[in-house]
């Protein structure tokens, strides 16, 4: 019977809402819960993004130290058994180690439990205050139809002269229901709402010393290999290391070499490569580069692109499969440090490419753009539209994928 009488109720609110908005019914309203209910949304929506954007941070930190624990590694792999000669190379292996082993012991635990752990528990209070709100709601449609009946009643007298007695009981009823949840709710949500400020205070404390410890913790293992590393400059040396390899019988040539007058042709794109990101690995050569931005352009004709870092990376925790390409000189380093990690979880091949404008240029937008993410076929797997671009997205995902092990100069 309680479930009959249950989709009785809901039947009714429903009739009720539908007389309302016709203009059939009259509408309970309350200025100041209106006004209440929306600060609590707009609270709601912000401490959502709020949680989620703390859970972003934690992520790039690490992604941060996952990618300098990378590039150590491929540098030890390109010096091979002479890699503990350099004692720079050591010092700074160690101190790399150190940065991991604090974070995964010390600042990832402590980061959970004084600000995602508080902040996942504020966020999980409003679905019960949602239910209050869905509660108040549906005794205000309950007043309303008692207050109907009431109204037909009084306008068309029945043969009974008890049902309007009856109705007349049920609507105060329905009437002392609502008017106790309103102001219930009335009441709490103002103090709920002004209890925030208390709340994320130790929060946003923190949250800095968090920052603060990160920060402190690699510059403090770092700092410790100044006196290893030599006070005059590199590039003389590399100079000179240079000239001994074009002095190898291999490259004496009577003629500049093609690939000598390439370089110097190129000038415009070497100087382009200094600004890279120093996680900008797999980098693409021009060639693939070219082929990487005609393929982006022709997907974004037919809408099978996914654009910036959001958007990326909602679609590769959705699953969607392609080829994730990264500009590599985008600054700050924590935009876009967490993309290879995600990538790599999701097993989706990604590379870089130079230049976040011309990225942006080949994804059909004005704008500089970050990361694009090529879907075959889009979201829909539409391989006919997708046959204009089939070809090089091929070649292009079975490079990227190659060089997704090696170094690219």
């Amino acid at each position: 019977m309680a479930f009959l009488s249950g989709i009785k109720k809901n039947l009714n609110r429903a009739g009720t809402t539908i007389k309302q908005k016709t203009g059939g019914t009259e509408k309970t309203f309350d200025n100041e819960y209106e006004e209440e209910l929306e600060r609590f949304k707009v609270l709601e929506k912000k401490s959502d993004k709020l949680s989620k954007h703390a859970k972003l941070y934690m992520d790039s930190t690490r992604a941060i130290i996952a990618s300098q624990m990378r590039l150590l590694d491929m540098i030890e792999k390109i010096y091979g058994d002479s890699a503990f000669s350099n004692p720079v190379f050591a010092e700074y292996k160690r101190a790399l180690e150190n940065i991991e082993r604090e974070s995964k012991d010390n600042l990832d635990p402590a980061y959970q439990k004084t600000v995602m752990e508080p902040l996942a528990r504020y966020v999980a209070y409003f679905p019960e205050v949602n239910e209050a709100i869905k509660r108040r709601n549906k005794k205000s449609l309950d007043y309303d139809t008692s207050r109907s009946k009431v109204r037909k009643l009084i306008d068309k007298p029945s043969e009974d002269p008890s049902r309007l007695s009856r109705a007349e009981q049920e609507a105060n009823m329905a009437r002392e229901l609502y008017e106790n949840l309103n102001t219930i709710l009335i009441s709490d949500l103002p103090r709920l709402i002004d209890l925030r400020v208390p709340y994320m205070d130790p929060i946003f404390e923190a949250l800095v010393k968090s920052q603060q410890k990160f920060a402190q913790t690699g510059y403090e293992q770092l700092e410790g290999m100044r006196g290893a590393i030599p006070q005059e400059g590199g590039d003389g040396r590399v100079d000179q290391v240079l000239q001994q390899m074009r002095e190898l019988t291999i490259c004496e040539m009577p003629k500049e070499s093609k690939k000598e007058k390439k370089v110097k042709k190129s000038e415009g794109s070497a100087e382009v490569l200094r600004f890279q990101s120093p996680i900008a690995h797999p980098l693409a050569d021009d060639k693939l580069t070219k082929k990487l931005f005609k393929t982006v352009k022709k997907a974004s004709k037919v809408k099978h692109v996914r654009r910036g870092v959001k958007e990326v990376a909602k679609a590769l925790r959705k699953g969607e499969k392609g080829l994730v390409i990264i500009a590599g000189d985008i600054s700050p380093l924590d935009v876009i440090s967490h993309m290879p990690v995600l990538c790599e979880d999701s097993n989706v091949p990604y590379i870089f490419v130079p230049s976040k404008e011309q990225l942006g240029e080949a994804s059909s937008t004005k704008r500089p753009t970050s990361v694009t993410m090529v879907v075959l076929g889009g979201k829909n797997k539409d391989t006919k539209a997708a046959e204009d671009y089939k070809e090089l997205y091929d070649e292009c995902f079975a490079q990227a994928k190659d060089l997704d092990e090696k170094l690219v100069y």
